[in-house]
């Protein structure tokens, strides 16, 4: 008589641990993510045959929009914060702790330091409807100068980036290099995007 032959099973294994550690993993990532703030004005860079990337560490931008405006704002969040203290003290703006906190989540700020107060005070709905004036730049107002040289004093290793609109006007850009260079800021990146 013939031997019965038992089925076969393959291994099994209990993926409850697997499972653990995935959610682990997520929620370790979700929790120390930094997410980018958002911009206060859309700027579309001109196209370059650069292909080295700016190191978002130890950055501050000036951006200029296609309507001559200038803003600033500086991408590490610890050095923002380092920032707004030491220019609240600098330019005696008298900000309190929660406009201190509002502006650590700008990315970019496009107020002189009359309005700053103000528009810290504005509510998230309010900040994005906000019609910024510009930080005020030019040969009777280097305000944004001032706010440069600041971040140059808290980060002396610190980069500056200039990004500026494909229709931005030569004019404003000419302006603020010359005024850069009267404090001899000479050495600067200029951001734009790949062809």
């Amino acid at each position: 008589m013939a031997a019965v032959k038992p089925k076969r099973h393959g291994p099994a294994m209990d993926m409850t641990a697997m499972c653990d550690v995935a959610f682990l993993l997520l929620t370790f990532f979700i929790m120390t993510t930094q997410f980018k703030a958002q911009e206060t004005v859309s700027i579309i860079t001109p196209t370059s045959v650069s292909s080295e990337p700016v190191d978002e560490a130890n950055l501050g931008t000036i951006s200029i929009s296609d309507d001559g405006k200038y803003y600033f704002g500086v991408l590490d969040n610890k050095e923002r914060n380092t920032f707004i203290q030491t220019i609240n003290a600098d330019l005696k703006l008298g900000l309190n702790n929660s406009q201190i906190s509002s502006f650590s989540k700008i990315a970019e700020v496009g107020v002189g330091k009359d309005e700053l107060k103000a528009f810290l005070s504005l509510s998230d709905e309010q900040k994005l409807a906000y019609k910024a004036k510009g930080i005020p730049c030019d040969s009777a107002n280097t305000e944004l100068i001032d706010w440069v040289t600041t971040y140059r004093k808290i980060n002396p290793s610190g980069k500056i980036a200039i990004r500026g609109d494909v229709k931005t006007q030569y004019s404003a850009v000419k302006v603020l290099f010359e005024e850069l260079g009267k404090v001899e800021i000479n050495k600067f990146k200029l951001i734009t995007k790949g062809e």
